[in-house]
């Protein structure tokens, strides 16, 4: 089957085609079109986004909608492992959203098949966006710029840190980590946050259970499971160094240790960070108002918490996984409109109520540091938030391409990988080869 950078695998066309508009689409807009233009009179847009964050949604949309009284907005939040498929079998049936929330990694493939309007001239139009688009940090860049064309409206910096539990720390008389840590010491804190037996089990960490959670753990040795982190050509999952990793964040954590809950353990919720019995959890900053908030505080149910920069690894670099997130514009009749919506969201004055509400970090360096630092000092208890910027700027992407991070998980990484790691029914070492074969199976189809 032959593919490119700009086409798709005759699947991926089967699949994307099962509508009349996704091939109309392409016969008349190309990759990345443009779209329709402003509509006339009242004009209703459908926005698909994350669920979750509907709570700072519905209170944007009320802004929007009083000082635009012409435009309606319908709201369909959705969980995160429903949310592309829900996105797909909207474009499938007709019903493509006016807009939808991305993840920085994921509108790649949606871009080259046409389906996402280019914004290059309306981000050129409005002077705020030359801050929301900080070309000095290369994950901004990479997260939402393609072939040179601008499609991704960043709603927030996306960066993960260690959080850590300061009840669970104090029980077991073990100092909080700094910055200076290093995978060592990790492990031995871990260890020693670890006590009980059975349902009364405090677990020093909690496993990620996933590669692109342990996507950090990899890179902190120096080495990738790509030759490119944008649009790769070869799988290069299968390196000692890689293994190694994998071996003893996904399995011996668990399984060797017993430092870190099982997914048997976690049916339920009642071995968690937020529960009081999980010391330490790599997390990003949405996660905070799971932790200590206003309402927990006043509930009773509040875990005091902090966060610190990922334990050094072998790269001395300290590299973190880092890339924007936030919306884009698929090709309908309402693309101005949609922009104008979405717009408003990432400007200064949205991005304060979306931060305020979920905890996620804001799209420019002057609200981070001016605004959102001592936001979640008061509203969540956090004295370490400049830790986030920190990792930030460091940060390197995931994966992004034609190929989206979601498709090497589900159909190679999970199943021939990570499935057997986490049953304890195989070592990284014995899988990993394979995960190298079926990772580049998916590569050689798309390129031809």
């Amino acid at each position: 089957m032959s593919a490119n950078k700009n086409g798709m695998t005759r699947r991926q066309f089967l699949i994307f085609a099962g509508s009349s508009s996704a091939a109309l689409v392409l016969a008349s807009c190309g990759a990345g079109g443009t779209g329709g233009g402003a509509a006339s009179g009242p004009v209703t847009l459908e926005f698909l986004s994350w669920g979750g964050d509907e709570v700072a949604y519905e209170k944007l949309i009320a802004s929007y909608q009083e000082a635009n009284p012409d435009v309606t907005v319908n709201l369909t939040p959705t969980p995160g492992g429903e949310f592309y498929a829900k996105l797909n079998t909207m474009i499938a049936g007709d019903t493509t959203p006016n807009v939808s929330s991305f993840q920085g990694w994921e509108w790649q493939p949606f871009f080259d098949k046409g389906v996402l309007a280019d914004l290059s001239d309306m981000v050129a139009g409005d002077s705020y966006f030359n801050n929301v688009y900080d070309d000095s940090i290369n994950s901004i860049t990479v997260s939402t710029l393609r072939d040179g064309k601008r499609v991704l409206i960043p709603m927030q910096w996306g960066t993960m840190l260690m959080f850590y539990s300061k009840p669970v720390f104090d029980a077991a008389g073990v100092a909080y980590p700094t910055n200076d840590w290093t995978m060592e010491d990790f492990v031995s804190i871990a260890e020693q946050l670890t006590s009980g037996e059975g349902a009364g089990k405090t677990f020093g960490t909690w496993a990620n259970g996933s590669w692109f959670r342990d996507i950090h753990y990899i890179r902190s040795t120096g080495k990738q499971e790509f030759d490119s982190l944008e649009d790769p050509k070869t799988a290069t999952f299968n390196q000692k160094e890689i293994i190694d990793m994998i071996q003893l964040v996904a399995q011996d954590l668990v399984h060797g240790m017993g430092a870190a809950p099982s997914a048997a353990d976690t049916e339920g919720g009642a071995v968690a960070i937020e529960a009081g019995n999980v010391g330490m959890k790599y997390e990003g900053a949405w996660y905070m108002p799971r932790m200590n908030s206003p309402e927990l505080r006043e509930a009773g149910t509040q875990v005091e918490f902090d966060v610190v920069m990922m334990p050094q690894g072998a790269d001395g670099s300290r590299p973190h996984r880092g890339w924007s997130e936030g919306m884009a514009i698929p090709v309908t009749d309402h693309v101005d409109a949609a922009w104008s919506f979405a717009s408003y969201l990432a400007s200064e004055e949205g991005n304060k109520v979306y931060a305020t509400e979920t905890g996620r970090i804001p799209n420019t360096a002057a609200l981070v540091s001016d605004f959102w630092v001592p936001v979640v000092k008061e509203r969540f208890g956090v004295d370490n938030a400049q830790n986030f910027v920190e990792a930030f700027k460091r940060s390197e992407v995931d994966v992004v391409g034609g190929i989206s991070r979601s498709q090497f998980w589900a159909e190679a990484v999970k199943p021939v990988g990570y499935d057997p790691i986490l049953a304890n029914d195989a070592t990284a070492a014995e899988v990993m080869p394979a995960v190298d074969e079926a990772v580049q199976s998916i590569l050689d189809e798309f390129w031809g």
